[in-house]
C-alpha cells in the first residue's frame, strides 16, 4: 500500500517523512473516527467548525490531533479537512480530494515549490478527504499574520463586486510582492514558478485569494507556502485556462492572438515585467517543461481512478505542448554530452511544430543567431537547401525556427 502522503510504496498509513511533516512524527490513523458529512450528521460538523475562516468556497472543516486520531474542533484547529464537494455541478467530484493531494505532491516533490504539508485521509465510511496542515499556526499557539492578495490590493466583495478575487492580473501580484516583501527577488521567482505550474496543471482557479504573504518568526513577510493547487479542469472542463490575465493586454499578445491561448512567450513577458533575470526565468521554464516522465510516473502512482488519471494526463500533455521548447531543452537533445543548439551533428534533425508542420535539416549558426536566441528563435538549414547554403552562405536558404512553437526535436538516426 502506498503512503497516503507521498505515495512511497510498501507503507502502512503514512511514511516516517510524512508523519514528521504532517503530525510531528506522531502515528495518526488514516481513518477518521467519524463519517463524511451528510444530511444526518451535518449539524455536528457545523457546530464543531463554525469559526473556521479559510478563504474559498469548498466545504472545509477544522480538525486537531487528539491521541492517535484527528477530531473536529471549533478552537485550536491544526488542520483543514476537505471532503468530497457536495455540489452536483462538478464533474468527477469524488476525485476532488485526491486531485488536490496529487497536484500538491507534484508541486513539492518534482518542482521544489513550497507547499502546505498534506495527505489523503478517509472517513469512517471510507469516503476520502484531503488533509492539509495549517501553516499559519505557531508551534506555541496563536497564528502568524497572513494577508492574501485580494486584501493587499484592497479588493473585497463590497468594493469590487461578487467576482472581486478574479479582478486583477498576475503582474499586479508580482508588484505587490515587490512592495511588501523585503527579500522579494527569490519570492518573485517562487511566485513565477507557481504561476507557470498552475497553467501546466490546468489550475484555472488560482485567483487573488489563492496567493498570500505570511509573517515569519523574524517579523518580516514572505510568500506563503502554496495551497489549493489542483487540476480544476478535471471538474469544470469549460473553465478558462487562468483565473487572472497574466498582465494587462496579455490576451492581445502575438502568440495569444494566433493560437487563442497563452504560450511560452507570454510567460517570458510576465517574468520580464516583474523583474526576473532572463537566465533565471529560462532555467525555471526549462525545469517545469522537462520533467514530463516523472510527472506521469507520479500521476500513475496516485489514488485517482484510471479514468481520472487519463483526463489529468491529457490536460497536462496539452499544456506542455502549448509551451513549446526552451533553448536548454533543444540543446540537450542535440548533444546530451555537451549541450548546444548548434552542436555539430552528422545526421539531420527532425522538427515538429504546434501546427504539426515538420522540418528536416540542421541547426546552423549565422550572424543573426545571437540576437534571435534572446527570443527563443534559431537559424536552421532545411535539408533540401543545405547544398545551396554551403556553396553560397546566402540568407535566403536560412529558416528561422521558433522554439515557442516547437514541440519535438529528434535525430533521424535514432528512429
Amino acid at each position: 500500500m502506498p503512503c497516503c502522503g507521498c505515495y512511497k510504496e510498501n507503507v502502512e498509513g503514512y511514511c516516517s517523512t510524512c508523519r514528521k511533516l504532517l503530525f510531528d512524527g506522531q502515528r495518526i490513523h488514516t481513518v477518521l473516527p467519524f463519517d463524511a458529512p451528510k444530511a444526518d450528521n451535518l449539524e455536528m460538523f457545523q457546530e464543531k467548525t463554525k469559526r473556521l475562516s479559510i478563504s474559498g468556497v469548498q466545504l472545509k472543516y477544522s480538525v486537531k490531533r487528539e491521541g492517535k486520531e484527528l477530531i473536529l474542533t471549533e478552537k485550536g484547529g491544526q488542520y483543514i479537512l476537505k471532503p468530497i464537494p457536495p455540489t452536483t455541478q462538478l464533474v468527477e467530484r469524488e476525485q476532488a480530494p485526491e486531485n488536490e493531494h496529487l497536484t500538491m505532491q507534484i508541486a513539492a516533490q518534482l518542482f521544489n515549490i513550497s507547499t502546505a504539508a498534506n495527505g489523503l485521509i478517509y472517513f469512517k465510511d471510507d469516503a476520502p478527504a484531503y488533509l492539509t496542515r495549517r501553516f499559519d499556526v505557531k508551534p506555541e499557539g496563536g497564528k502568524y499574520q497572513q494577508e492574501d492578495m485580494a486584501q493587499l490590493s484592497g479588493r473585497s466583495r463590497n468594493t469590487h463586486g461578487e467576482s472581486f478575487k478574479y479582478d486583477g492580473t498576475y503582474e499586479e501580484i508580482g508588484q505587490l510582492i515587490q512592495q511588501y516583501v523585503a527579500a522579494y527577488p527569490p519570492a518573485l521567482e517562487q511566485f513565477f514558478r507557481l504561476v507557470v505550474f498552475n497553467y501546466l496543471f490546468s489550475n484555472g482557479d488560482a485567483h487573488l485569494k489563492n496567493f498570500s504573504l505570511i509573517q515569519t518568526a523574524m517579523g518580516d513577510y514572505t510568500l506563503s507556502p502554496a495551497y489549493d493547487l489542483m487540476c480544476t479542469v478535471l471538474h469544470t472542463p469549460l473553465e478558462s485556462d487562468t483565473a487572472l490575465d497574466l498582465f494587462a493586454g496579455s490576451m492581445n499578445s502575438p502568440f495569444y492572438s494566433l493560437f487563442g491561448y497563452y504560450g511560452q512567450a507570454d510567460f517570458r513577458a510576465l517574468a520580464n515585467k516583474i523583474g526576473i533575470v532572463p537566465i533565471r526565468r529560462d532555467r525555471i521554464l526549462t525545469q517545469l517543461l522537462s520533467t514530463t516522465g516523472q510527472v506521469l510516473q507520479l500521476i500513475n502512482q496516485s489514488f485517482l481512478s484510471e479514468e481520472a488519471k487519463e483526463k489529468y494526463i491529457h490536460a497536462y500533455n496539452d499544456k506542455v505542448i502549448r509551451m513549446g521548447m526552451t533553448k536548454e531543452m533543444i540543446a540537450h537533445i542535440m548533444d546530451p554530452q555537451h549541450p548546444g543548439v548548434y552542436a555539430v551533428t552528422h545526421t539531420p534533425a527532425k522538427l515538429t511544430f504546434l501546427d504539426r508542420k515538420m522540418l528536416i535539416g540542421y541547426f546552423n549558426p549565422t550572424e543573426q543567431s545571437e540576437v534571435l536566441e534572446k527570443e527563443n528563435k534559431y537559424t536552421f538549414i532545411e535539408l533540401n537547401n543545405s547544398k545551396s547554403y554551403r556553396t553560397t552562405k546566402d540568407s535566403q536558404y536560412v529558416t528561422i525556427v521558433e522554439g515557442d512553437i516547437l514541440t519535438k526535436v529528434e535525430h533521424l538516426s535514432k528512429n
